[in-house]
């Protein structure tokens, strides 16, 4: 009686493992235009860290120019398109005010935090 109850237990458990529901991928192609425009969010970001005053205004508040690129670039695609939408609502003329300088400073270290 004992291997019976063995082989029926074990036929059991294969049948309900087979009917547990498995996840599927789902893969789509992104169009070229997704693709660069991820990619040029990035690198705007990146030029914007470049320039020399906000340089100076990481330095200032002791944060590490290229520590704070490397992060940028860690940022998802959405998290860099809504970066770049604050910096294109930012004034003309090369000034930012210090809240939005602070808003985007703030967004790099907490990507930072959380990678």
């Amino acid at each position: 009686m004992k291997p019976f109850t063995l082989i029926v237990s074990a036929i059991v458990l294969l049948l309900c493992l087979g009917l547990l529901p498995s996840a599927t991928a789902q893969a789509d192609m992104i169009g070229t235009q997704d693709a660069l425009q991820q990619g040029g969010d990035h690198a705007r970001i990146d030029a914007f860290l470049r320039q020399s005053e906000v340089e100076k205004q990481l330095r200032a508040m002791g944060v590490d120019a290229a520590t704070a690129r490397v992060r940028a670039q860690a940022l998802t695609p959405a998290e860099a398109a809504q970066l770049v939408q604050k910096m294109d609502a930012m004034p003309a003329g090369g000034r930012i005010d210090q809240t939005d300088f602070i808003i985007i400073l703030l967004v790099v270290i907490l990507v930072a935090i959380l990678l």
